[in-house]
């Protein structure tokens, strides 16, 4: 099977079982619902209307435990707003144009409906018994291999800086002699309760825990070879963004996430 002919709408995907926060919450309570869950955005509502959305570099940035800070403080824009109603070939278009993996859906009023997110296309797709014929092809083909790596020893505040120059939400992390030992992504950071002032200090004890701390560790692979739909079923199995990919002496060769999934899925790659 070939590259699929969409004629499939958002409503047929989007999740509409999402938690939301009003503007005027506290802000520590998103950084609770996205410790709890694990969540990379929450729509922030309004008497039914989308205001904005708060996303976990948002959480990261509250400065304090005990922060003033309300919803609205640190909600932003939308980078991507879906229509039910939108094809969902457009709505991934849009998306992938951004880089941005989840989107909330919205009706013509602009009221809220929902969030779409690049699982729930991979998942439509996985339970189709006519599955699309690039998920049976390598992950070699669809893997990036310049990989920005990060290292045990280093300080959650290396970590920091390079997730706000590169905005991945992952990095592999390897040992002093540059053996694969874990993950760390930004939910890490969230779930041991880190705020920006715990990176943003060069001073002690202010440089924070080292990466190899709170990294995920032992790190989910594949090999090369493997077909594309293993490392798909991994993701959504495990509830993770991204696999990496090893030689037979567990050598990092590169990393495979959803959107790379779903730019196979939907011929973009």
């Amino acid at each position: 099977m070939g590259v699929i002919a969409f004629a499939i709408l958002v409503s047929l995907l989007f999740s509409k079982e999402y938690p939301v926060l009003k503007p005027d919450e506290p802000a520590l309570r998103a950084r609770r619902v996205m410790r709890d869950t694990g969540l990379r955005i929450i729509p922030v509502v309004e008497n039914s209307i989308l205001k904005g959305i708060v996303s976990r570099l948002g959480v990261l940035s509250i400065t304090s435990a005990r922060s003033n800070l309300r919803v609205a403080d640190i909600a932003e824009e939308p980078l991507v707003v879906l229509r039910q109603e939108e094809e969902l070939s457009k709505a991934v278009d849009k998306m992938l144009s951004v880089d941005e993996w989840y989107a909330p859906v919205v009706d013509e009023a602009n009221r809220y409906k929902g969030v779409l997110g690049l699982e729930h296309i991979i998942s439509y797709y996985l339970r189709k018994e006519d599955k699309p014929s690039s998920l049976m092809k390598s992950v070699e083909e669809f893997m990036t291999s310049n990989v920005e790596v990060v290292y045990a020893d280093e300080h959650i505040s290396s970590l920091w800086k390079k997730i706000l120059e590169y905005r991945y939400a992952g990095y592999p992390v390897l040992d002093s002699k540059g053996r694969l030992v874990g993950v760390v992504t930004q939910y890490d950071l969230i779930r041991h309760g880190f705020t920006r002032i715990d990176f943003e200090s060069e001073s002690p004890p202010r440089k924070g825990p080292r990466i190899r701390e709170i990294m995920s560790t032992p790190p989910i692979t594949v090999r090369p070879s493997d077909p594309l739909v293993k490392a798909a079923e991994i993701m959504l199995d495990r509830g993770i963004g991204r696999v990496l990919v090893v030689d037979v002496h567990n050598e990092l060769l590169g990393i495979v996430d959803r959107e790379d999934i779903v730019k196979a899925i939907m011929g973009r790659s």
